[in-house]
């Protein structure tokens, strides 16, 4: 029994850092562009550039912007070359649309190119190498379920301790913040929206979400600033107890109602396909994916806030803010890690179910997981394009639930 233990732990723990490799080392290990090459007696990196710049941009320099320009990165006659093991980036058409070759079976020779250049696993209906892909869809696996799963669990932490530490008549604010912030909310979120147009067309998704975030926030603040202000009326400055309890549950429930994948593929239809990014799809996973963390996080409070350290804590004359912030929530996150393992393997899930159904961002069609299951559903007879993208999302999904219930039974044990 203790040696199926292990081995299932070897295994989760292997299979995690294979897909940490793949992801982090992608442009090492699948790469068009030789790693290094040398032209006329020139030192280049072409390969090394796309860690950090995008591929599409020019290089500056005149050979290498031809080569880029009429896909010549395997006949061009290079004095030296050193290609990726995988030479060919993921989800990027190998050579010229001429010349790209189609339902090639695994360990087929690519008949472009100066030097011998394989297929290891074939290729797809539309061109696209199934090596390249896997290892490019591990990256976007590991950076989808990852970023949703931290943003359900931070807004299921956030509501799930509040909601079972301070119940429905422990919390108390002041009418007047409480207010001026109701108030406010709907405008904070309407000009969050309505500044996108003002800012530069060529901003970044982060730069969009930090100016709308920062706009909504701002107002916020001075909302609660003017309901303290405020306070000064006898009828807004009296305390009354917030049911937070009542309303995150409430809210939990309203959430659960629909299943996640048919909320997520409906909020996804709605969106433009210029917005139908990894970031948009990231961030609607995470807000579908919050309930059952915070439901577990409440339960744990409920058993944290009755303890006896909390109430000797109270008994010493600590604040209640104090209480929860340095003994309560620490004590409740412990066995929450488990949930979050889990809530990684359901994102991955998610984000190829999303893919393989055509919602996912079209910059990497052909470079994720669901997008290869999408080429197989349209080519049945091409097995070798279905068979390692599905072996990928069972093996990654099974080593994160035995992950799970790893942590899960360390902490039944302690």
């Amino acid at each position: 029994m203790q040696m199926s233990k292990r081995v299932r732990l070897d295994f989760s723990i292997g299979t995690l850092v294979v897909l940490a490799v793949l992801a982090l080392g992608r442009d090492l290990i699948a790469n068009g562009r030789p790693l290094y090459c040398r032209i006329g007696g020139e030192n280049l990196f072409p390969g090394l550039r796309t860690i950090w710049r995008d591929p599409a941009l020019p290089y500056g320099h005149s050979v290498l912007d031809s080569i880029q320009r009429h896909f010549l990165w395997r006949t061009y006659p290079y004095e030296m070359a050193v290609f990726a093991p995988i030479a060919f980036s993921p989800g990027e058409l190998p050579t010229s649309p001429d010349t790209t070759v189609r339902q090639a079976r695994p360990g087929t020779r690519h008949p472009i190119g100066i030097q011998p250049f394989w297929h290891w696993l074939g290729t797809d209906a539309q061109g696209y190498d199934v090596a390249a892909a896997l290892v490019g869809g591990a990256r976007v696996a590991l950076l989808a379920g990852s970023l949703a799963t931290c943003l359900a669990f931070a807004l299921g932490v956030l509501l799930g301790a509040l909601a079972g530490y301070w119940g429905d008549d422990r919390l108390r604010l002041r009418r007047g913040p409480l207010l001026t912030s109701l108030i406010v909310f709907p405008f904070a979120l309407f000009h969050a929206d309505a500044i996108q147009p003002w800012l530069p067309e060529k901003s970044s998704e982060w730069v969009r979400l930090l100016a709308g975030g920062g706009v909504a926030a701002m107002e916020l603040g001075l909302a609660i600033a003017l309901g303290r202000w405020l306070c000064g009326i006898p009828f807004l400055g009296r305390l009354i107890a917030l049911p937070v309890d009542l309303i995150v549950m409430r809210l939990a429930e309203a959430f659960l109602a629909v299943p996640g994948l048919l909320a997520v593929v409906a909020f996804a239809a709605l969106l433009r396909e210029q917005t139908q990014t990894l970031w948009a799809l990231i961030a609607l996973i995470g807000l579908f994916s919050w309930p059952s963390v915070a439901l577990y996080v409440r339960a744990e409070m409920l058993r944290v806030r009755e303890m006896d350290y909390i109430a000797a804590a109270r008994s010493l004359g600590l604040s209640e803010k104090r209480i929860f912030l340095r003994h309560a929530l620490p004590n409740a996150l412990q066995p929450a890690y488990t949930v979050f393992a889990l809530g990684v393997a359901s994102a991955i899930l998610l984000e190829a179910s999303l893919s393989f159904l055509g919602y996912g961002d079209q910059r990497f069609s052909g470079a994720t997981w669901g997008s290869l299951l999408q080429s197989a559903r349209t080519s049945p007879h091409l097995w070798w394009v279905s068979l390692p993208p599905g072996l990928a999302i069972t093996l990654t999904v099974m080593a994160l639930h035995l992950l799970g219930e790893r942590l899960g039974r360390q902490h039944r044990e302690k």
